[in-house]
């Protein structure tokens, strides 16, 4: 049985960490078999589950690891509520966060349809939504001429995160754009590429696919450097071969740049779970969203056009919380079976999304291993004033 987050909890107060306890059988390459799982736990030596706090221009981790209470790290992630200019300074305005991440830019920008590409909020409190979004209208040029003036009129005030998505031979002029950009402002800028949309056609997520993940993570790995971090955005895994591809991809791209420090950055879990369907009386009006497009139950039985599309909030809350569990384990317990192979990968951030929208589902976060915490269906629902009570109050993290 997982262990109790109260006692994760009281084993990430201490630095260096206390033993970890954690199924030796769920870090294995593969599942021995599901009777595994209900075998008894035995202490593991997680000396190097959390490291000291690094500098975010230092090293190649995104944010600084072992964070102290209500110091996590807090950012929106990708998401269409961080489409725009005034999106943007409204991201970048607020006190309560130490990153912003753009909505996903193409390098011509998607066709964006609004007869199409809607999203709907639903549930109790309109905490989930689902989402037939593809990427955003604006191109990357747009984003770049967004955030230079932002940088540079005003005091640098959190790092900036570029979500990037497209084929490889787009991703990699992006990535020549991003880290020409860092150079001309002055500033280290992060490159997420996005391996896990639902809602292109034709196009599953690369991040299914072993061959197509290792590919995109070696160019990534060629572009990192000290000024460019790079990461990639994950989709919800739902079995361990899943997560031991991802490993896999890892560690093959570990040293590549010649250094200790992995050139992977970052990685984000978790984007929406794709084929959610929503009802159209089961909507749940929020007047002060912009954003979402509402259909008449009246006139319609599905509240997306597409009747299905990627699910959010607190919909995935729970997946997403053993997402994040699993990769830090996978990435930081001795016990696992990639570390030998790759010391490196425990210096890589995890940045936690799905349902987080107040200090208690921050801290759930926290207990089960993220670095940092995002949020997007809380922000379409509340705007940039839920990061304040997500931060319990507290400003931004020190990076």
């Amino acid at each position: 049985m997982p262990q109790p987050v109260t006692s994760i909890r009281r084993l990430r107060a201490s630095r260096p960490t206390a033993p970890y306890r954690s199924s030796a059988s769920l870090l294995s390459p593969h599942l021995a078999s599901a009777a595994s799982l209900l075998q008894p736990q035995a202490a593991i030596d997680t000396t190097h589950l959390r490291l000291p706090g690094l500098s975010v221009s230092a090293a190649m981790p995104l944010f600084p690891t072992s964070p102290a209470p209500r110091q996590v790290p807090l950012l929106n992630s990708a998401c269409p509520w961080a489409s725009s200019e005034e999106d943007l300074r409204r991201l970048w305005d607020n006190p309560y966060t130490s990153a912003m991440t753009t909505r996903t830019a193409t390098l011509e920008g998607f066709p964006d349809d609004p007869s199409l590409h809607q999203v709907t909020f639903f549930g109790a409190d309109a905490h989930s939504t689902a989402n037939s979004f593809g990427f955003s209208p604006h191109p990357l040029s747009s984003y770049l001429s967004w955030l230079r003036p932002l940088i540079r009129q005003s005091p640098k005030r959190k790092l900036i995160i570029v979500s990037i998505g497209g084929n490889e031979e787009e991703i990699e002029t992006m990535l020549r754009m991003l880290q020409e950009f860092a150079d001309e402002v002055g500033e280290t800028i992060a490159a997420e590429y996005n391996a896990s949309c639902p809602n292109i056609p034709g196009h599953p997520p690369p991040a299914y696919i072993e061959t197509q993940l290792s590919t995109f993570l070696a160019l990534l790995a060629r572009y990192a450097s000290p000024t460019l971090k790079v990461g990639i955005k994950l989709p919800p895994y739902t079995f361990q071969e899943q997560f031991d591809a991802l490993l896999r991809c890892l560690v093959e791209v570990a040293g590549s740049k010649g250094g200790k420090e992995h050139p992977i950055s970052f990685l984000t879990s978790i984007n929406t779970l794709g084929q959610g369907f929503v009802l159209a009386d089961q909507m749940t009006d929020v007047p002060s969203d912009p954003v979402a497009q509402r259909r008449k139950p009246v006139e319609e039985v599905f509240a997306l056009p597409s009747a299905t599309g990627g699910l959010a909030g607190a919909a995935v809350h729970q997946l997403s919380l053993g997402n994040v569990y699993r990769l830090a384990s996978l990435l930081r317990s001795s016990s696992s079976p990639y570390l030998q192979h790759a010391p490196s990968l425990r210096e890589i951030t995890i940045i936690g999304v799905g349902g987080a929208h107040d200090a208690a589902s921050v801290e759930r976060f926290e207990k089960v291993g993220a670095d940092a915490v995002a949020c997007a269906t809380a922000l379409g629902r509340e705007g940039t004033s839920v990061f304040e009570r997500m931060a319990g109050g507290a400003v931004q993290a020190k990076l």
